[in-house]
C-alpha cells in the first residue's frame, strides 16, 4: 500500500528552525470575535474559497437549493447538470431567495415577496407587474460566484477554479490509483442511510485541530485503533488538502464489540460478492475549510463545518454505504453505524475539550503554545501542523517574522511574490 514518496511529500509543511510548535496558532486565533470576522471574508466568503457547498445526493436532479454549507449561497442544477453557484439574494430588494437545503424542482427560481424570477443560470425572467428593460434584466440577474464540480462535491470561490486547486484534487486522485482504491472514490450509487446536524461548543478550528491528529486515536478510541493499524499511517499533502492512508489492523477490531462487527461483516460482505478484502481501512481527507470525506472500508462519510459565531459550530454529516450491503449480510449497516458512532461519541469529547483548554490557557494569561505536536515517524500529528500552515498563509499571519501570502494579491492559494507586498509565499 505503499503511497509514492513524489504523493507522499510533495506539500510537507516546512518547520522554521525544524521547531514542531513553530505554526502553533496563538490563543487569540480561537474564539475570538474579530479574527472569525476575518476567517467569515478570507477563508469561509463564497467568492474567495475554495469553499465546499453541497454535493450531488442532495442535489440529485434540475432544480435549486441553498448550499448545505452556507446559507449565503444558492445552487442551481440545469436540465444538463450543470450546477452554479450564486449568491442567496433577489436582485431586487436583497432578500434571501431560497431557506431550504432540500431540491425545489421548479423550472426557475422566484422570490416569495414580489415574484421576481430567475433562471437556473442566474438570468433575470422579470418581476410581478414591473417593466424592464433589456439592460436592466441583464444588469439585475443573480450574482454568480466561481465554481467546480469534483466526484459529486461541489466547491465555489476563486480559490476553487483555480489552478492550485485543481492541483490538489489530481494529487487525491493520483494517490487513490497508486494504492489501487481508485474505485473508491465514486460512490455515486451508494444508499444515504443517516444524516446528522449536531451543534458542537467551540471554535471550528479545534475540530480540525483534531481530525488532523492521529496521535489521540490508539490511545483514546480503542475500538477504532484496533480496526484502522496507525502504525501504518502514511500522509498525503496538497495546498489545502491532506489525506490520511490507513491498512486494517491485525486486530481486527477486537477491542470493541462493534468495530468486531464491522470486520467480520465485512469479510463475510466480500466473501459474498467473489472479491478479496481491501487492505485499506480508511483514507480520510480534509478539504480545507469545511469538508471532510472519510473513506472508510465499507462506509463513506461526509463531513461539513459549518461555523455560526467564534464559539459554536455546527457539524453536518450523512453516511452513505454500498447499496447491496444490507441484502448481502442484513444489519451490517446499522453495526458499522454504531461502531462510526462509538468514536464520535468520544470525539465530541476531544474536540470540545480542546477548546476548553485553550479558553482556560487565555482566561490565566498562560504564555504557552497552543500545540506541540508529535512529529516522531510517522508524525501522527502532521495533518494539524499542516492545517495551522494553511491557515496561517490564507489569514497572512506571521511565523517568526516570516510573513505569508494573504491573498489579496493573488487566488489566495500562493504566489512567488510578485503580486503581493509581503513578498513570496511560504510555501510547503
Amino acid at each position: 500500500m505503499i503511497v509514492p514518496p513524489s504523493l507522499r511529500r510533495s506539500h510537507d509543511p516546512v518547520l522554521p528552525d525544524g521547531r514542531p510548535d513553530a505554526y502553533s496558532l496563538g490563543l487569540d486565533a480561537y474564539g475570538n470575535e474579530e479574527v472569525y470576522a476575518a476567517e467569515r471574508s478570507r477563508l469561509f466568503h463564497p467568492a474567495q474559497g475554495p469553499l465546499f457547498v453541497g454535493h450531488a445526493s442532495l442535489l440529485d436532479g434540475p432544480g435549486h437549493a441553498c448550499a448545505e454549507s452556507d446559507d449565503r449561497v444558492l445552487l442551481t442544477r440545469a436540465e444538463d447538470g450543470e450546477v452554479r453557484a450564486f449568491a442567496n439574494l433577489c436582485t431586487h430588494s436583497l432578500r434571501p431567495l431560497v431557506r431550504s437545503r432540500e431540491r425545489v424542482s421548479h423550472t426557475c427560481v422566484t422570490c416569495p415577496f414580489h415574484q421576481w424570477s430567475f433562471r437556473r443560470d442566474g438570468s433575470l425572467i422579470g418581476g410581478r407587474d414591473i417593466e424592464l428593460s433589456a439592460e436592466q434584466r441583464d444588469r439585475l440577474g443573480l450574482v454568480p460566484f466561481p465554481s467546480r464540480e469534483w466526484r459529486g462535491s461541489y466547491f465555489c470561490g476563486a480559490g476553487a477554479a483555480g489552478a492550485a486547486f485543481a492541483e490538489d484534487l489530481r494529487m487525491v486522485e493520483s494517490t487513490f490509483e497508486a494504492i489501487g482504491r481508485s474505485d473508491w472514490l465514486d460512490f455515486s450509487d451508494w444508499s444515504l442511510v443517516c444524516t446528522e446536524d449536531e451543534v458542537y461548543e467551540g471554535d471550528w478550528k479545534s475540530f480540525m485541530d483534531v481530525y488532523g491528529d492521529c496521535y489521540h486515536v490508539p490511545p483514546y478510541h480503542p475500538g477504532l485503533a484496533s480496526f484502522a493499524d496507525c502504525s501504518t499511517l502514511e500522509w498525503v499533502f496538497g495546498e489545502s488538502v491532506h489525506l490520511q492512508v490507513l491498512e486494517l489492523s491485525p486486530e481486527q477490531g477486537r477491542r470493541s464489540p462493534f468495530y468486531t462487527s464491522w470486520f467480520d461483516g465485512l469479510r463475510s460482505y466480500y466473501e459474498r460478492r467473489g472479491e478479496p478484502m481491501p487492505a485499506q481501512s480508511v483514507i480520510w481527507s480534509a478539504f480545507y475549510p469545511n469538508l471532510m470525506i472519510e473513506y472508510y472500508n465499507g462506509l463513506r462519510v461526509i463531513s461539513v463545518l459549518v461555523p455560526t459565531g467564534p464559539t459554536q459550530y455546527r457539524n453536518r454529516v450523512r453516511y452513505y454505504v454500498p447499496p447491496d450491503m444490507e441484502r448481502l449480510v442484513p444489519g451490517l449497516p446499522a453495526a458499522i453505524l454504531e461502531a462510526y458512532g462509538e468514536t464520535a461519541v468520544q470525539d465530541r469529547v476531544l474536540n470540545e475539550t480542546r477548546h476548553e483548554g485553550v479558553a482556560m490557557a487565555a482566561e490565566l494569561g498562560l504564555d504557552v503554545s497552543t500545540y506541540f505536536p508529535n512529529l516522531t515517524d510517522p508524525a501522527p500529528e502532521l495533518g494539524t501542523v499542516h492545517f495551522h500552515a494553511w491557515w496561517r498563509q490564507r489569514m497572512g499571519r506571521s511565523v517568526d517574522g516570516i510573513t505569508v501570502c494573504d491573498g489579496s494579491a493573488c487566488d489566495g492559494s500562493g504566489c512567488d511574490g510578485s503580486a503581493c507586498e509581503d513578498g513570496p509565499t511560504l510555501r510547503r
